[in-house]
């Protein structure tokens, strides 16, 4: 319960959307945010908690009945009232504080999270949080799909997650990769990824032994997966980068990062050449840096051997690092 939790009942809008309050003229800011957003898109009863200018800037992604949204904000407080409970929503909420610290007040439940801590809740519950200031993560999630996957799911009225949970974890970088995208996910692609949060979420908060089973070998894989990608175009840059030091920084052994990246049909070495040769794409289209000599941003993207860079690109991309240059 959050001003990070777009209610996805009856019909949820489609793709993506951001939503800042420096767009809203000044003078009626606070009345239009508490108003226009909170009331009528989140449905919920917001307000500022200090004296400070608001700060509100968070980003959304719609995947049919489930939404991620990620955002920083000033200090606030979100309530479901009992008017705003008529909607008939019962989404499942996940809040993820990244930075700063959320107080869940509902029935007898008065507790603090921090950073990294999961508030998981029922939308069809009365209950208040209050935010200092910081970043957040959000997913919001159908109750009836997540009791497919967890047996006593009427028991997450409201639920804290420790940040030393695994799933937990997985599930807010897998969220946060997400919403670092330039585009929405397509419909394909967009049904494949709830399901991945459907089945992390499960984990997080415990599901039945049959739905345990699928998540940890679908969701729990596919989040891993993605850390590992991360992880390659994260070192890319790295000339000494190998297989050894990515399995290390995920606690995994070789072989089985080599057999996680082939569920794919990928490997390392596969990998870690598309995100340099994607790298140096990109820094050959940058204007400002039109004096750098194409072998030294070979260099600075990882490659150790200029001719092997000059035919990995043109194989690559169709055409020379020398001719994209002279194109752009």
């Amino acid at each position: 319960m959050t001003a990070m939790e777009p209610k996805t009942q009856p019909a949820a809008p489609a793709g993506a959307l951001r939503f800042s309050a420096a767009a809203l003229p000044a003078p009626d800011r606070v009345g239009i945010w508490r108003e226009e957003f909170g009331q009528r898109f989140v449905r919920l009863d917001m307000e500022t908690l200090d004296d400070a200018p608001l700060h509100y800037d968070a980003s959304f992604q719609f995947l049919g009945d489930t939404s991620v949204g990620v955002g920083d904000i000033s200090a606030i407080s979100c309530a479901r009232t009992r008017p705003l409970i008529a909607d008939g929503n019962d989404d499942i909420v996940f809040l993820i504080p990244e930075t700063g610290v959320v107080r869940v007040e509902q029935g007898q439940v008065d507790e603090t999270l921090g950073p990294g801590d999961g508030l998981v809740r029922c939308s069809s519950e009365i209950g208040r949080t209050r935010s200092r200031a910081g970043r957040f993560v959000t997913l919001s999630l159908p109750v009836r799909r997540l009791a497919e996957r967890v047996a006593d799911v009427d028991r997450l009225v409201v639920t804290v997650v420790p940040r030393q949970n695994d799933a937990l974890g997985l599930l807010a970088g897998y969220c946060r990769m997400m919403m670092a995208r330039d585009a929405p996910l397509g419909d394909g692609t967009g049904h494949v990824a709830r399901e991945h949060l459907l089945d992390l979420a499960a984990l997080a908060i415990g599901a039945n032994r049959d739905a345990w089973h699928v998540a940890r070998n679908r969701g729990l894989r596919a989040a891993r997966r993605a850390q590992a990608r991360a992880a390659i175009r994260r070192n890319a840059t790295d000339p000494g980068y190998r297989m050894a030091d990515l399995a290390a920084s995920m606690h995994a052994s070789e072989s089985y990062v080599r057999k996680l990246l082939a569920e794919d049909g990928a490997t390392f070495s596969a990998l870690l050449l598309e995100a340099r040769l994607e790298r140096a794409r990109d820094r050959l289209a940058d204007p400002r840096r039109r004096a750098m000599q194409i072998g030294q941003i070979a260099l600075d993207c990882g490659f150790g051997d200029i001719s092997y860079f000059n035919r990995c690109f043109a194989r690559r991309f169709g055409q020379t690092p020398t001719d994209m240059r002279r194109a752009e």
